[in-house]
């Protein structure tokens, strides 16, 4: 499968890598706003945010995420 899209070893590497960095940590984010004691307005906001903006996650753990 891989060879007929033209990609070696290093770049599913790099493909791998880069989803990892990326879906991990929102998933993470996802989970906590979930668990949060967010009203369920702010809640909903949050996880589209993460959901529908590159890095929506990063911005929820540095502004967004309670005071606990």
């Amino acid at each position: 499968m891989l060879c007929y899209l033209g990609l070696g070893g290093q770049e599913v590497i790099f493909i791998f890598l880069l989803l990892g960095l990326t879906i991990v940590p929102q998933i993470i984010a996802i989970v906590h706003i979930v668990r949060s004691t967010l009203e369920n307005t702010l809640k909903l906001i949050w996880v589209l945010v993460t959901l529908f903006i590159p890095l929506g996650w990063l911005v929820y753990f540095l502004a967004g995420r309670p005071k606990e």
